[in-house]
């Protein structure tokens, strides 16, 4: 009778002799010699938000009944875990990060996941060297944008979230546009923001006692003109324009700046030149 041969093996029996989804070089060792053997785990992916470059196992954490498992990178070693009871393991470790979201998945069986058992209670750590995982099971995924709330007593407020304004809160979604510091302008680039104006108590109970509300107007740039030249004007750091019209030391002056139902005034009174005899 023909020995029978496995010409093309399935993917996962293919590497269950190799580190994998470990380095090809990973020692599977620490310094107090607890090994990690090969085929412990079938496959992974991992996906920590903030992971940096070289994610490995960096430390095994097990008690009388519990294994806890993280995983790390150079900057920090509890990016994301999952534990599972020693009575009853499973075959598939799903990982979270500090915050409970989602951060990858370690595919092994429950046969081998019972070699955590006898490497006794205690913290075991390893190295990028000992540990380090393949990069094809790393998925960077860089900390930016807004990702969700942490409230007072520690936990994240996450998915859809709802931004509403309170007591004398205005919100609008704007496209960003220069700031004006002074007559400097400031760029801050082409991207879509939430303005939050705080308006103040008085504006919010004017509205409840009249019933309609029309969000005010606030003044934003000035802009003076004189023939070609032009000039523009923004407030100070505390959003104030302060205008002043004619030398200190003088006792009256021509110049005007009055509110309007339209806007803001700036007007000259008096007579003209040519008209004085």
């Amino acid at each position: 009778m023909a020995k029978q041969r496995v010409l093309h093996p399935e993917w996962r029996d293919s590497h269950a002799t190799t580190p994998y989804p470990f380095m090809d070089d990973a020692l599977l060792r620490n310094d107090t010699g607890t090994f990690l053997p090969e085929g412990t785990f079938l496959d992974a992916t991992l996906y920590p938000i903030g992971g940096q470059v070289g994610l490995r196992l960096s430390k095994v954490v097990i008690t009388s009944d519990v294994v806890q498992i993280y995983i790390g990178d150079a900057a920090n070693d509890e990016l994301a875990s999952g534990s599972f009871s020693m009575l009853e393991p499973p075959e598939e470790l799903r990982l979270v990060d500090t915050y409970g979201r989602p951060a990858g998945l370690l595919v092994s069986e429950s046969l081998r996941l019972a070699i955590f058992q006898a490497w006794g209670p205690g913290t075991h750590l390893f190295s990028q060297t000992q540990a380090g995982f393949v990069s094809d099971v790393c998925h960077p995924t860089p900390e930016i944008a807004l990702r969700g709330f942490i409230l007072d007593d520690g936990s994240v407020f996450a998915d859809d979230i709802w931004l509403v304004g309170a007591d004398g809160v205005v919100l609008s979604v704007e496209q960003n546009s220069p700031v004006q510091n002074g007559c400097l302008t400031q760029s801050l680039g082409d991207e879509t923001v939430i303005r939050v104006d705080v308006v103040g108590d008085p504006l919010f109970r004017r509205r409840l006692c009249e019933g309609v509300f029309t969000t005010p107007t606030f003044l934003r740039t000035l802009t003076v003109k004189r023939g070609c030249r032009e000039i523009v004007c923004g407030p100070d750091e505390f959003g104030d324009f302060k205008l002043t019209v004619g030398h200190q030391d003088a006792a009256d002056t021509v110049l005007r700046v009055r509110t309007t139902a339209e806007g803001l005034t700036v007007e000259a009174v008096g007579e003209h030149l040519e008209d004085i005899q």
